[in-house]
């Protein structure tokens, strides 16, 4: 897809299909804890998002932008150690077929560092992208890389393991950053303490990669549908209906990491004041 002058590509790092339901009880939660999405007949009017055997399509997905003489990655999937229920092309043959070495990629950007989306910024202690400068938010490397506890231990454990060893190559940022000249990270904190999303901007147009603000499309159309391993979940879920409000009113295309595709779509609000997803031809 096209923003204005900026060339964005949705990679792939694999891709999973799961239950409806099972991906709304990843964080250890029983159905009637959930709200919305936890049983499988709260999907019964959402099966248009759903595939025809009824499973939903979920990508672990990273954006590639290219814009004058950079070449950033935003996210970079699960790595070498995904697990087996990922299958399909993996990122880095991903860009090598669009074009892309890693010695071509300027900037990595992390919305979050969750496991899922840090993977292939190093590889047993050395940086995967040689050239690139890594960017993450201040508060996501503290608590992920620089303290420790029981609460999102495996987390934890994960992105100290993949991310310390290459500290030197990261710059952080602590409010919304410019990041290259129609590329903002804007804080969107509540999954985690630092999660981001990465506003295209150019041209008169606009996108935004909204990471893991949702999990899947139909978060967006129901406030009360139920939300996915949270490190604050009553923050996430303010932070949720703030953007949702915003991207109805200014029609704004988003996509998340993990939508059907890496295709965005918008936000539409029928006669009755229903929401439904659209997704971009």
């Amino acid at each position: 897809m096209r923003v204005g002058d900026l060339d964005v590509l949705g990679v792939p790092d694999g891709i999973g299909h799961v239950r409806p339901a099972e991906l709304y009880l990843a964080g250890g939660k029983r159905p009637e804890e959930l709200g919305k999405g936890g049983r499988d007949e709260d999907w019964a009017e959402h099966r248009d998002l759903c595939l025809p055997d009824g499973r939903l399509e979920m990508p672990v997905g990273t954006f590639l932008i290219r814009t004058g003489d950079r070449v950033i990655l935003v996210d970079a999937g699960y790595g070498p150690q995904a697990p087996a229920s990922v299958s399909g092309t993996r990122l880095m043959d991903n860009l090598a077929r669009a074009g892309v070495a890693p010695h071509d990629v300027t900037d990595v950007v992390l919305t979050h560092l969750h496991m899922d989306h840090i993977g292939w910024s190093a590889v047993d202690g050395v940086a995967t992208f040689p050239r690139a400068v890594y960017r993450c938010h201040a508060a996501d490397w503290r608590y992920f890389v620089e303290t420790s506890g029981t609460e999102d231990a495996r987390y934890r454990e994960v992105a100290a393991a993949t991310l310390a060893p290459i500290a030197d190559r990261f710059t952080t940022w602590s409010g919304d950053e410019t990041l290259a000249p129609g590329v903002d990270a804007v804080v969107a904190a509540g999954h985690t303490p630092g999660c981001t999303t990465v506003v295209l901007s150019s041209g008169g147009e606009r996108t935004v990669l909204i990471g893991d603000v949702v999990h899947h499309p139909v978060q967006l159309l129901d406030d009360a549908w139920a939300r996915v391993v949270d490190v604050d979940e009553r923050q996430a879920r303010d932070t949720q209906v703030r953007l949702v409000d915003e991207f109805i009113r200014d029609g704004t295309p988003v996509v998340g990491a993990h939508f059907p595709g890496l295709r965005p779509g918008r936000i539409v609000v029928d006669g009755s004041g229903r929401r439904q997803w659209a997704p971009s031809d």
